[in-house]
C-alpha cells in the first residue's frame, strides 16, 4: 500500500509531464511554495489580540493587505476567505439575505454557485438571471438594465467562470446605484489579469465590491480575498467575518498571498500581458487549423480562458479524456487556459505547437506520439518565470 508522501510524489511526477491547460489552475512559484510549507500552518491569529505569540503573525497580516491595496488601488481589503466561493459566500449573505440577486445563470457563463439551488438556496435570495449572450458569454446590456431597474435588486453580481471579454461592469452601475443596490464583481478567474492592468478595472468602473480567488490567473495559493473602496461596504462585511464565515484564517496562506502580491507588484504587467497574446494567439491558430474556438466574430478572447465550441455533452467528455491520454490537462467544458504556460515561459511560438498538439487529439492520432512531443516540448518549460 501506497503512503501518503509517495502519492503526493507520483501526483507530483504526473503533473510535470502533462500540459496544464485548466484556467482555474496556476503553478506558485518556490517562495510562495516555502510560505505555504511553513511555520504558520499551524497558527493562530485573531483581531482584537486574543493569542500570545502572534506579534509577527499579525505584522505579516498587515503587510500582505497593505500589499493588496497598493496593488489593486483599493481602500479596503479582507484576506480572510478562505476560498473564491466562501469570499462570494460573505458577500451575497451580507448583501442580498433573503433579498434578490440578479446574476448571470451558469449556462452563460456564470458562476456555478449562482445556480438557485445553490447559493441563492443558502441565504434565501431570489435569483434573477440577466439575459445574456451564449456566444460572447456577456449579458445584454439594455435588457438587464430594464430587468434592473424593474426589480431593483439588493445585490448585481458581474464577472463568471467562462469568461472571455470584459463585463458591462460601467454600463450597469448607474442602474444599480440609482436605488442604492450594490454591484459586486467576481473576479475568480481574472484577478491576475486585474492586477496587471489588462482585462478591466471594476472598482474604477463602478463596482462598490470585488471578491474573487487568488490562483488563477492571480498565481498565489488557493485562497479568497475581497476589495472594495466603500466604507459602508467594508463595515457590513466586517460584521460577518469571524465566527460566521471565518475562524482560522491559515497564515501559511496569508504568508503565500504576500509573497504573491510582492511578485505581481513586480512582474504583473508583464505576466498579464503575455497571458492575454498567448490566449489570443492559441485561439487563432485552433481556428485555422479547423478547431471549433467560441467567439471567433468578436477576437475569441481578451482573457486567459480559449474555449473551444463543441455543444454535445458527451462529445466534450470524450474529447477531454482524449486530450488527457495526449497530456494536455483541461476541463469538462473545455476551457483551456493560457496562466500556467505563460508561467513556464511560453509563448506565441508555442501556442501554435500546443494548438497542433489539440488538433491531433481531437482528430484521434495515436495517444502516445502526441504526449511524447508534449513531454518534449515541457521539457524545454521546466523553470517558472514571473517570480
Amino acid at each position: 500500500m501506497s503512503t501518503a508522501l509517495e502519492i503526493l510524489r507520483a501526483h507530483e511526477r504526473y503533473r510535470k509531464k502533462t500540459l496544464n491547460m485548466i484556467p482555474s489552475e496556476n503553478i506558485q512559484s518556490p517562495r510562495v511554495l516555502k510560505a505555504l510549507a511553513s511555520d504558520l500552518a499551524g497558527r493562530y491569529s485573531l483581531r482584537p489580540q486574543y493569542y500570545s505569540g502572534a506579534m509577527y503573525i499579525d505584522e505579516l497580516w498587515s503587510y500582505a493587505e497593505e500589499l493588496a491595496k497598493k496593488l489593486f488601488r483599493a481602500e479596503y481589503v479582507f484576506l480572510e476567505p478562505l476560498s473564491g466561493h466562501i469570499a462570494a459566500l460573505l458577500t451575497y449573505m451580507t448583501f442580498a439575505k433573503h433579498g434578490k440577486i440578479a446574476c448571470l445563470h451558469p449556462d452563460f457563463g456564470g458562476y456555478p454557485g449562482n445556480a438557485p439551488d445553490r447559493l441563492p438556496d443558502l441565504i434565501g435570495a431570489d435569483a434573477i438571471y440577466f439575459p445574456a449572450s451564449k456566444d460572447k458569454l456577456l449579458p445584454d446590456v439594455e435588457k438587464s438594465v430594464e430587468i434592473i431597474r424593474s426589480e431593483k435588486p439588493d445585490l448585481v453580481v458581474l464577472g463568471g467562470s467562462l469568461i472571455l471579454f470584459p463585463h458591462p461592469v460601467k454600463e450597469l452601475a448607474e442602474a444599480v446605484h440609482e436605488y442604492g443596490g450594490v454591484l459586486a464583481y467576481d473576479a475568480a478567474h481574472v484577478l491576475g489579469l486585474i492586477a496587471g492592468g489588462v482585462f478591466q478595472d471594476p472598482l474604477r468602473e463602478g463596482a462598490d465590491i470585488l471578491f474573487a480567488s487568488t490562483h488563477k490567473t492571480f498565481p498565489g495559493p488557493q485562497g479568497g480575498l475581497i476589495l472594495t473602496n466603500e466604507e459602508e461596504c467594508y463595515r457590513k462585511l466586517s460584521k460577518n467575518i469571524f465566527h460566521k464565515i471565518a475562524d482560522n484564517i491559515h497564515f501559511n496562506k496569508i504568508a503565500a498571498l504576500a509573497v504573491s502580491f510582492e511578485e505581481m507588484s513586480r512582474y504583473g504587467k508583464q505576466y498579464a500581458r503575455r497571458i492575454v497574446e498567448n490566449s489570443k494567439a492559441l485561439a487563432k491558430n485552433l481556428d485555422e487549423l479547423g478547431v471549433p474556438v467560441k467567439a471567433k466574430e468578436w477576437g475569441y478572447t481578451e482573457s486567459h480562458q480559449v474555449i473551444l465550441d463543441f455543444q454535445d455533452q458527451e462529445e466534450k467528455e470524450r474529447l477531454r479524456r482524449k486530450l488527457e491520454e495526449c497530456g494536455i490537462i483541461s476541463d469538462l467544458d473545455l476551457r483551456l487556459g493560457t496562466a500556467e504556460l505563460t508561467r513556464r515561459g511560453m509563448g506565441k511560438r508555442e501556442m501554435a505547437r500546443i494548438a497542433k498538439f489539440i488538433k491531433r487529439a481531437i482528430e484521434g492520432e495515436d495517444s502516445k506520439t502526441v504526449k511524447r512531443d508534449v513531454q518534449r516540448l515541457l521539457s524545454r518549460f521546466n523553470k517558472i518565470k514571473y517570480c
